[in-house]
């Protein structure tokens, strides 16, 4: 794979964006841990974590519900040109991923603010998907119908 191609710094970016959610969660963990900032909010505990799991169940489901009926309008327009259909569903794609960080972010928080470590664990199931929704080219390839020669020209 080309350093310059389209494909390469797609996938550059999701491991960008997981290398920043394991920063921020290591930040977190160290501040705490090391007892370099008490956390201010542990008698809310209880309400933080439930808001924690609807928000991730929220913007978790959102995320790939966006994504897969983009991707359903990308495959129903046939007359479209394999850079639309790849502008189209990296557009998708940087949706759901920002969809699917953002709750680690959130639990990131929350076990700052509580030093509860309930919210590293409920952190880990979005990070998992995401780790999960890393850009593969065979199913970039058969997710747009279009060809590795023509994802190779982007």
């Amino acid at each position: 794979m080309k350093k310059n191609s389209v494909f390469f710094v797609f996938s550059f970016m999701h491991k960008a964006m997981m290398a920043g959610q394991l920063i921020f969660l290591g930040v977190m963990f160290y501040l705490v841990y090391s007892k370099t900032m008490l956390p201010p909010l542990v008698a809310q505990e209880k309400i933080l974590q439930v808001a924690a799991i609807a928000f991730t169940a929220i913007f978790m489901f959102a995320g790939i519900n966006i994504l897969k009926n983009k991707l359903a309008l990308i495959k129903e327009n046939t007359l479209t040109e394999p850079k639309e259909k790849w502008t189209k569903y990296r557009q998708a794609c940087f949706l759901q991923w920002s969809l699917t960080e953002v709750p680690v972010l959130v639990c990131g928080i929350c076990y700052f603010l509580t030093g509860k470590m309930a919210f590293l664990a409920l952190a880990a199931l979005p990070f998992l998907f995401f780790v999960t929704q890393a850009p593969v080219k065979n199913k970039v390839i058969m997710e747009l119908a279009i060809s590795e020669a023509e994802l190779d020209e982007l």
